[in-house]
């Protein structure tokens, strides 16, 4: 119990900061209630990721727990954004950068690829802190 609210609390973390980062493309649900149960869900879909693992019979390493967790933010993300109240995915532009020689030019970014990213950053930010925790 204690390692299950402990896993709880951190993943809660990571995904509101990692949504955070997004603060352009997704908007978040005013309501306290809102905002606690999608924070909630993501989190409760990231921590089904392993006994889903376990239940298909595939072993659960750092990438196959990174691959099956983005695959589940992906999916319950699009289902967030058509049935929560409040949640917004938008269009939104990325701004150009000039770091020396490198630029990168000025382009929109679409609630697709919004969901993608979040989805990636968030499942590889759960995965290495799982893989943390463990050792």
């Amino acid at each position: 119990m204690k390692q299950f609210i402990k896993a709880l609390l951190a993943n809660f973390f990571i995904l509101f900061f990692v949504i955070g980062l997004f603060k352009e493309g997704i908007i978040l649900p005013e309501g306290g209630l809102y905002l606690f149960l999608t924070l909630l869900i993501l989190t409760m879909t990231v921590l089904i990721a392993a006994p889903l693992l376990k239940f298909l019979t595939i072993k659960g390493n750092f990438i196959t727990y990174f691959i099956i967790t983005a695959l589940l933010l992906v999916g319950v993300l699009f289902l967030l954004k058509i049935f929560m109240t409040g949640l917004y995915i938008n269009d939104y532009t990325f701004e150009a950068i000039s770091l020396g020689s490198i630029q990168v030019a000025s382009f929109v970014v679409s609630p697709v690829l919004t969901i993608v990213l979040v989805s990636s950053l968030s499942s590889l930010i759960c995965s290495i802190y799982r893989q943390l925790d463990s050792v």
